[in-house]
């Protein structure tokens, strides 16, 4: 006798080809093949004016209703397959049923099909609650959101619209907090989206834009709403969805707005109301302690992320770079808190913002300071080295790189410095970058013994490298006497000493 499973839970038995395809392929091209010769038999019924335009509604809707009812008995049998197949044809014709009644034989006005196809709607939910199927919970959102399009006027009834839409959404939301059905869900969001786009297309202007504004506000607050009222444990691709849901409402909503707003500055105000929104909302599921990090950490990216779309909005040149910035160092310090999925967004999220700001700082901006040192130039300039310090001293893995960059930014905006200071005698700017030059690859190099640290004094011996070209190439034959005298004499000093602490090997512990 085979003992019995572990904890009383019956393994899940293999599907093989065969059951695969009687028990699935077999059932979906009955129910096809079915269809199409129900259809054949009353398309020639039609055309033989066998059956009038009143009957041959009555039978579908007939027909509809009783595939309902047979679905529901297969459902308590547990032949759950068979059942949703029967709803997916029983659905088909009572909308179809319903359409033809008040398209085609203009047998019933338009407000009764609508009312028909609501009642539809409703009962498929009563259904997916009564099984708790998500699969009639989708079915019946589908249907919910094709009741306009079918019975569309070519009229604009904004408000009749989007108030029928909200009540789907509430719908949808009641069903998620009730159970874990991401892809109703998905239906409610994309349904709404396209519905949104498609009487934007058709009917839209700027009459309208606060009360539009107003009920793509409301879509968003529903869609935002979702995992406040419910604790989400689904991982895997169910999880990940999840984590994508609040991306795309915030991203599809700040689009809609930007197609009704063109002030710049009045886009960057709602900017920040999103990333305040967000905020608030990340805040709330922390409060409530919720489970699960990335979707708390998901929430927080949002907020910062709409501040990096604010900034340019609101803000020129120079400005734009330092938010960035910023904000590079906030997602980044955040990401050494977060862990798993959280934690690798923010590095690349703050990775993103840092390359964008060192991006504008060298190729974009345009500096015209007043002053030597004490100007936005030099601020801006610290501001990047503090930066990429912080992710040199908190960051093993990128740390090189982050050395590198800290160290020729701050080189560059030295040697802007020193160009200002010189900027009316060109011959003395061109020997002042090379004292420069010499004097910071002398001081990584010093460092880089007293630490033990030999990419440092790679760093200097490129450095020293680049000014010896320089001393050569340029100065030898540019600069008056006494600068090509005193360059060659630095420069021959400079590197005897770098060479005898080779020689006497004061290099000490090969530290990286």
């Amino acid at each position: 006798m085979p003992a019995p499973p572990i904890g009383g839970v019956r393994p899940k038995p293999a599907t093989s080809m065969e059951s695969l395809i009687g028990a699935h392929w077999l059932n979906r091209i009955g129910i096809a093949a079915l269809l199409v010769g129900a259809a054949f038999f009353l398309k020639y019924a039609f055309e033989n004016e066998w059956i009038g335009p009143a009957a041959r509604v009555g039978i579908g809707l007939a027909a509809g209703a009783a595939l309902l009812v047979w679905s529901d008995r297969f459902h308590l049998r547990g032949h759950r397959m068979f059942a949703h197949s029967l709803e997916v044809v029983a659905v088909g014709v009572l909308y179809l049923s319903l359409w033809a009644a008040s398209e085609t034989y203009s047998l019933i006005g338009n407000g009764a099909a609508f009312t028909g196809m609501v009642i539809v709607t409703a009962a498929l939910v009563g259904l997916a609650l009564r099984h708790e199927s998500e699969f009639l919970a989708g079915l019946a959102l589908t249907g919910g959101f094709l009741t306009p399009v079918l019975l569309s006027t070519g009229v604009n009834r904004e408000v009749a619209l989007f108030t029928y839409v909200a009540l789907l959404d509430i719908a949808a939301l009641v069903l998620v907090i009730l159970y874990p059905w991401v892809r109703a869900l998905a239906v409610a969001f994309f349904g709404t989206l396209f519905l949104w786009i498609g009487w934007f297309e058709a009917f839209y202007s700027a009459s309208q834009r606060a009360r539009t504004i107003g009920f793509i506000t409301l879509f968003l607050l529903l869609f935002a709403a979702v995992p406040l009222f419910r604790r989400w444990e689904e991982r895997g691709i169910a999880g990940a969805a999840l984590l994508l849901v609040p991306f795309a409402n915030a991203f599809v909503y700040f689009g809609e707005i930007s197609s009704m707003v063109s002030d710049s500055s009045r886009l960057a105000k709602y900017a920040v109301a999103l990333a305040a929104f967000f905020v608030v909302v990340a805040a709330a599921l922390r409060l409530r302690g919720e489970e699960r990090e990335d979707l708390t950490a998901v929430h927080i990216a949002l907020a910062l992320g709409f501040v990096t779309i604010a900034i340019p909005l609101q803000f020129h040149q120079l400005w734009i770079t330092i938010g960035w910035l910023a904000e590079a160092a906030a997602l980044l310090a955040l990401s050494r808190t977060a862990s798993g999925a959280a934690g690798t967004a923010f590095r690349a999220l703050g990775a993103f913002a840092l390359a964008a700001g060192v991006v504008r700082l060298l190729l974009i901006d345009r500096f015209h300071p007043l002053h030597p040192i004490w100007n936005m130039r030099a601020l801006t300039y610290a501001i990047a080295v503090a930066v990429f310090s912080g992710v040199a001293v908190g960051s093993v893995r990128f740390r090189k790189l982050a050395t590198a960059m800290l160290n020729l930014l701050a080189l560059i905006g030295l040697t802007a410095e020193v160009s200002d200071i010189f900027r009316g005698s060109p011959i003395t700017r061109a020997f002042a970058w090379s004292a420069l030059w010499m004097i910071y690859g002398a001081a990584l190099m010093v460092i880089g013994f007293r630490r033990g640290n030999a990419f440092l004094r790679w760093l200097a011996l490129i450095l020293l490298g680049l000014t010896i070209f320089k001393v050569f190439l340029y100065d030898l034959s540019e600069l008056e006497r006494v600068y090509r005298i005193l360059s060659f004499i630095a420069l021959g000093v400079l590197l005897l000493a770098i060479s005898f602490a080779y020689q006497r090997k004061w290099i000490g512990a090969q530290r990286t």
